[in-house]
């Protein structure tokens, strides 16, 4: 198959990659730093634990102040917050812990009408924390709200029950190593990392169109200045930060594979959330190296066509400027020369001028005749180039 296949197929293979890429956050559209500052309020959070199932956890802590929260803010916080487990956790459904210890128990309402309407992904059950002093306070009836999941109320001791310890944080007496701020700075790196590349990605894939196009200029001046557009092109290859991403993503790398037994200051505890990011990490990675690599290829390959071109027209030039001259010195050669001499000596004086002009106009016509040889090497000449030289060797011949 041809060259211009693979690169046609190759640039089919990146887009649908780059598309892939961009699911690896289904949030949307929002990012952390569009949540920003309800996020660091930890009004809710998602620790990387598991309930039972396998399905991931969303938690509430327990807060005084969840009325002073905007609805529209909580709405987009959870939007976020359903979008950090994988597709598949998110598939078994969520486990909602809502901590309503030191909370206003008829708040709790308002919070699961906000989740049954805004939450994008399916809950499983909603485990509320009873209050302090519960059974003294008004009894609620859930059942008249009609919520599509499951909901209940349990103690923290009752909770553990429900959730391994394991998979619950310090405040509900578990052991999952959880920090809030170190996990908000990691996910922030992460979205810029994945924007950057992606966006690495979509400006390669341009170039590679770029180098892809087969059209080549008619002219001389047409040719130098696609070989100084293309010179100028591997300027932008060479400086597309790709050693910059890896760095990035090899810390990235690092800081999640924290939980996995690796240890080191610049370390943030992972999670199961963070742990399905690797293979989507190392993966972009290894296509931002492949792609320039490829885009060092085709730019060569590229290179060398030009130069060719380049020759050829070259030729085409000179070739036209000599059979200019040959047509018009023909002319006066017929015109001035037209004696055939009176006497033998004349007649030999007049032969050796012609000999002279022949031997001239040889001489002139070598270079064309050279580069007509040359331009039918490099393999690129067309038919128009074939003709011109042919006619220009014809008729520098018979001069």
């Amino acid at each position: 198959m041809t060259d211009r296949f693979w690169d046609q197929w190759y640039l089919w293979y990146l887009r649908l990659l780059r598309l892939l890429d961009r699911g690896s956050f289904r949030n949307d559209g929002l990012k952390a730093s569009d949540v920003l500052p309800i996020l660091k309020e930890k009004v809710a959070f998602v620790s990387g634990g598991r309930d039972k199932r396998g399905g991931p956890i969303l938690t509430f802590p327990a807060r005084s102040n969840h009325d002073r929260i905007r609805q529209e803010d909580l709405r987009k916080l959870v939007t976020y917050l359903a979008s950090v487990p994988s597709e598949d956790v998110c598939k078994r459904g969520f486990t909602v812990i809502i901590d309503m210890r030191g909370s206003k128990w008829d708040l709790i309402k308002p919070l699961l009408k906000t989740l049954q309407e805004a939450f994008p992904a399916e809950i499983h059950v909603a485990l509320i924390i009873k209050p302090d002093n519960f059974w003294q306070k008004q009894k609620t009836n859930f059942g008249s709200s009609k919520f599509i999941f499951e909901t209940s109320m349990v103690s923290v001791e009752g909770l553990t029950k429900l959730v391994d310890p394991s998979q619950l944080t310090e405040e509900f007496d578990g052991s999952l190593d959880y920090n809030h701020e170190e996990w908000i700075e990691l996910r922030l790196s992460l979205e810029e990392f994945f924007n950057s590349a992606v966006h690495l990605l979509s400006r390669l894939e341009d170039l590679q169109e770029m180098l892809a196009r087969k059209e080549f200029p008619v002219d001389v001046e047409g040719s130098r200045r696609l070989i100084d557009e293309h010179t100028q092109l591997k300027k932008k290859v060479l400086k597309a930060p790709v050693e910059e991403l890896d760095r990035e993503g090899q810390r990235l790398l690092q800081c999640i594979r924290c939980s996995d037994g690796f240890s080191g200051r610049n370390c943030i505890p992972g999670s199961a959330d963070f742990q399905s990011l690797v293979p989507k990490i190392t993966s972009l990675l290894d296509k931002l190296h492949s792609t320039r690599q490829h885009l060092h290829q085709m730019w060569h390959v590229r290179k060398l066509k030009l130069d060719q071109c380049f020759q050829l027209r070259l030729f085409e030039q000179d070739a036209e400027k000599m059979f200019d001259w040959i047509s018009h010195n023909k002319e006066l050669f017929l015109q001035s020369h037209t004696e055939i001499g009176v006497s033998y000596q004349h007649a030999l004086d007049l032969q050796t001028q012609h000999n002279h002009f022949a031997m001239n106009s040889m001489v002139s016509g070598a270079p064309a005749l050279s580069t007509a040889s040359g331009g039918r090497r490099v393999g690129g000449e067309d038919e128009k180039t074939s003709n011109l030289g042919k006619r220009e060797e014809l008729s520098v011949r018979k001069l």
